[in-house]
């Protein structure tokens, strides 16, 4: 808004820039980690649905992130042997 002062304006600036780099994360935890339909029950089961979702995640980065050691790791050995 007009009235807003610099301290309001970056703050929702700060804010805005935070979104758009959730925004990609939920849209693929909803494709890839079926987050966008919920089959559990209760407020309990939306927190179970999303932590799921999140630990589908998280275990997905690990493994891509342990295979990137691994191969590196290899191509080393294979350097020195």
């Amino acid at each position: 808004m007009k009235r807003d002062n610099r301290y309001q304006r970056d703050k929702k600036r700060k804010l805005c820039k935070r979104r758009v780099v959730i925004e990609p994360i939920i849209g693929h935890l909803k494709a890839d980690f079926r987050l966008s339909r919920n089959l559990l029950k209760g407020k309990i089961g939306d927190e179970i649905n999303v932590l799921m979702a999140a630990m589908a995640w998280n275990l997905k980065k690990w493994l891509v992130a342990t295979a990137i050691f691994f191969v590196k790791r290899a191509k080393i050995l294979c350097i020195i042997v």
